[in-house]
C-alpha cells in the first residue's frame, strides 16, 4: 500500500467496460510526513472515495485490480481507503 494525494481527475469518454462509472484520479504520491514521493501517476478509484485535495491509500498490480467488485480491471493502481490521519 501507498500513500498519496489525489491532485486532479481525468475524464475519459471512452472506457474498456470494466472502468465505466469508474473515477480516474491523478495521485501525487507522498511520503508519510506530506512530502512528494516520485511523480503523478493515473489512479483508479472504482468506489469514488478519493476527491481533489484528499490523502488516500492505494495499491498497484495485482492488489489493484481485485479493488473492484467484479475482482477484475485492467489497470495499475486503485485507490482503496481514505486517510484520516498520519500520526
Amino acid at each position: 500500500m501507498k500513500v498519496g494525494k489525489v491532485i486532479g481527475v481525468v475524464w475519459a469518454s471512452r472506457k474498456v467496460k470494466e472502468l465505466e462509472g469508474c473515477r480516474l484520479s491523478v495521485v501525487q504520491p507522498i511520503s508519510t510526513d506530506g512530502k512528494d514521493v516520485g511523480n503523478p501517476l493515473v489512479v483508479a478509484d472504482p468506489h469514488s472515495i478519493g476527491a481533489v485535495g484528499n490523502e488516500v491509500i492505494y495499491v498497484t498490480s495485482t492488489d489493484a485490480a481485485q479493488a473492484f467488485d467484479t475482482g477484475f480491471a485492467p489497470v495499475n493502481a486503485s485507490v482503496v481507503q481514505l486517510v484520516d490521519e498520519i500520526a
